[in-house]
């Protein structure tokens, strides 16, 4: 267990590194202020103390074996005996800094990264700024032991970069969406409406927007012809369809033809757009299952109401809930706990309310969509409480928001499906309380199951090696069931 200090974002690799060198003289510190083509760097020790001062580097292999060979020859004149009580680290790397901390970690140092914000605290003036001053004040964060580790294989961070170009390709989705409203509303107005014959967006209307779509042009067609299409989209019905469908294209306001002719030639270059948008969505969806499968937040999928794309996109922002040692951390984190303030002695009380200046903007809006998700589809106790907060006056979305975050940290850490209260608290252990777990896992399962079948990877989340895999096999043999492929 982690030691209490007032320090509550030391890094305890940091920590580490310092009490295994024993005296802050025998630890080398490389600040490095990261820059597209030259970074800035320079060497102190433990205490502070400049060994060497600021000198560039390239953002190249020449410059990265410079560094290196700077680095060995500053480590041999101190008597450094690891390479790990050398700390190399910068303020939150972008994309063309992440292969040269990479290489540094490959070579085996201590690569760390640093929060923007706390070393802007730590600078010397916020009217100026130069590199060299950046510097310093990357330095004295380090020397503050305030930083994160990086390097190595890092599933969270895989998991992170996926769910994130997901959120800006539903962004451009939807763009492209709203202007294949504008067009379709122009060639055939109320096709893509809610009480429109054909769904919106569906296999069947994409078809038929495809080519020479025009309410005009579907009058015209056959009824046969546009059922037989109509049916090999999947359409149910597709006679009754296609009548209300002619119904609906005759009673339609036609524009004129230049208009048309406009609009459906800029309609099939959205709607090619859209079509290619969502295959990458589809595949981002596989990639992220395939890396939710491999970690134990995987378990929280089995919370009625939580889907797999939501789980992977909230357990990217978060990163592993194992480490955490209390829930307010994630809250605050996310935005959905209340600020408080409390000043003038322990006589007065805190003022608890308002909005939060700093949290992850995306891990709230993934938070607050789980907990209205268990509000309307959540299992029976969840829709109860969520009834009884609502009925009081409460936020129910940020209160079953946080707590979805309990629940999924307690199954991450117990390596468990979720399970009623009842099921859950029991303490007899008698053979009824088996038989109705048993009863309970074997009810859900097929739930559960079609839920990584839907994106094909029923085989890959339930594989021996997986941590629902090895739940799988140890329920078996636990209560001697049966839970199939």
């Amino acid at each position: 267990m982690k030691t209490k200090t007032i320090f509550r974002n030391e890094s305890q690799k940091l920590d580490a590194a310092f009490i295994e060198a024993g005296l802050p003289e025998r630890v080398l510190l490389v600040p490095l202020d990261f820059a597209k083509i030259t970074h800035y760097a320079c060497f102190c020790d433990g205490r502070g103390t400049y060994l060497r001062k600021a000198f560039t580097v390239k953002n190249n292999q020449e410059g990265l074996d410079y560094l290196v060979d700077q680095i060995e020859r500053t480590r041999k004149a101190r008597s450094i005996k690891s390479k790990r009580h050398v700390i190399v680290g910068g303020e939150d790397s972008a994309s063309y800094t992440r292969n040269f901390m990479d290489r540094l970690f490959e070579l085996g140092y201590l690569t760390i990264r640093l929060d923007s914000k706390e070393v802007h605290r730590q600078a010397e003036s916020v009217d100026s700024s130069t590199d060299k001053t950046a510097l310093r004040a990357i330095a004295k964060t380090m020397l503050n032991r305030d930083a994160r580790q990086t390097g190595g294989f890092d599933l969270y961070g895989q998991l992170r970069g996926i769910t994130r170009q997901r959120r800006r390709i539903v962004h451009l989705s939807t763009a492209v969406k709203n202007r294949i409203h504008t067009h379709a509303d122009c060639l055939f107005p109320g096709f893509l409406s809610k009480d429109s014959a054909v769904a919106a967006f569906g296999q069947a209307s994409l078809e038929l927007m495809a080519h020479n779509f025009s309410a005009t042009a579907l009058a015209r067609k056959s009824e046969k012809a546009l059922a037989r299409k109509l049916a090999r989209q999947g359409v149910r019905d597709a006679c009754e369809v296609a009548a209300k469908l002619k119904e609906q294209a005759r009673n339609a306001i036609c524009a004129d033809d230049c208009a048309v002719r406009l609009s459906a030639q800029l309609i099939e270059g959205e709607l090619c757009l859209f079509q290619t948008l969502q295959s990458n969505l589809t595949e981002l969806d596989i990639e992220a299952a395939r890396i939710l499968l491999r970690l134990p937040e995987a378990f929280a999928v089995s919370i009625k109401g939580i889907g797999i794309t939501l789980a992977s996109s909230i357990f990217a922002e978060i990163g592993s809930l194992g480490q955490v040692q209390c829930c307010d951390q994630i809250n605050a984190y996310a935005g959905i706990a209340p600020k408080v303030k409390q000043t003038g002695g322990p006589e007065t009380p805190a003022r608890i309310g308002g909005k939060r200046r700093q949290f992850n903007r995306i891990l709230k809006d993934y938070t607050l969509q789980a907990g209205n998700h268990l509000y309307l589809h959540g299992p029976s106790e969840l829709l109860e409480d969520a009834a009884r907060r609502k009925h009081a006056g409460k936020a129910v979305d940020t209160a079953m928001a946080r707590r979805f975050l309990r629940i999924a940290r307690a199954l991450a850490k117990s390596h468990c499906i979720y399970l009623p209260t009842p099921l859950r608290t029991g303490q007899t252990h008698t053979d009824a309380d088996r038989e109705q777990r048993a009863q309970y896992i074997i009810k859900t399962w097929p739930d559960l199951l079609l839920k990584w079948k839907r994106l094909g990877l029923q085989q890959e989340a339930f594989a021996p090696e997986t941590p629902l895999g090895n739940w799988r096999i140890i329920v078996q043999e636990i209560y001697d069931i049966e839970l199939p492929l």
